[in-house]
């Protein structure tokens, strides 16, 4: 074999190697891409039961507890079956056992959710993909918050000053968000009008859960949607469309 058809066969050698390494180094990259958007979506799941678990801890009926216990359940499952790229989640469990028996800490219950927001801001980040979720979900928050805030004020014969100041806030900044006669923005209107403004509160604390449950549930179901399609775009092509509040 002479020199050129030496060289010529390690060139051939290298490139192969090249090609080899690259199609690796692709399906690891997207084997990593896959895993982070796992992790988004078990968080999203925790989100989800975190801020019902928060929002039903205002109310002292039967049902309430009764729906805080399977919640609790179904968080204590999550945490058990964290996946691999979600793994530091692990350090927000101690927070959440002294949670499980105190679903009235309101601000217990908003700190560990704004450290499950910031793990699901970095998981997005290593990610690569620009899919907005963890964006999403914190403005999002603001309409849970206002959930359990609401549904605490609606508890009281008149809802509480420190209550009012937080609820007209978050009212206020979800107006401007929401759509002219959107089911937001009647529910807005509904809760300043018989929670807010009046002298005598005049919705009860599972009505103004109820109020603000579908609407907080159908964005999410909507940011699952967006996560599926990252997963597998072929099978849920992309959303080009902006859900209406």
């Amino acid at each position: 074999m002479n020199l050129a058809t030496l060289l010529g066969a390690s060139l051939a050698t290298l490139l192969l190697l090249a090609l080899l390494y690259r199609r690796h180094a692709l399906r690891r990259s997207r084997q990593h891409g896959r895993a982070l958007l796992q992790a988004l979506m078990h968080s999203l799941e925790m989100l989800q039961r975190l801020q019902k678990h928060r929002g039903l801890g205002g109310q002292d009926s039967a049902a309430a507890r009764a729906q805080c216990r399977l919640l609790a359940d179904e968080l204590d499952r999550l945490w058990r079956e964290l996946p691999p790229a979600a793994g530091e989640l692990e350090e927000l469990h101690p927070a959440w056992q002294r949670l499980r028996s105190q679903a009235d800490d309101f601000d217990g219950h908003c700190r560990l959710i704004e450290q499950l927001l910031t793990a699901m801001q970095l998981f997005e980040l290593r990610q690569g993909e620009d899919i907005e979720i963890a964006r999403r979900c914190r403005e999002l928050e603001e309409l849970a918050r206002l959930r359990g805030l609401a549904v605490r004020g609606a508890g009281a014969p008149r809802c509480p000053l420190p209550l009012q100041v937080q609820l007209r806030y978050l009212s206020l900044r979800l107006q401007r968000q929401a759509a002219p006669h959107s089911a937001l923005a009647q529910a807005l209107e509904r809760l300043q009008r018989q929670l807010i403004e009046p002298l005598r509160v005049a919705i009860a604390p599972q009505e103004c859960f109820e109020l603000l449950t579908p609407l907080i549930d159908e964005q999410l179901g909507t940011l699952r949607q967006r996560l599926l399609a990252a997963a597998d775009p072929a099978t849920h092509p992309p959303m080009h469309h902006e859900h209406a509040r």
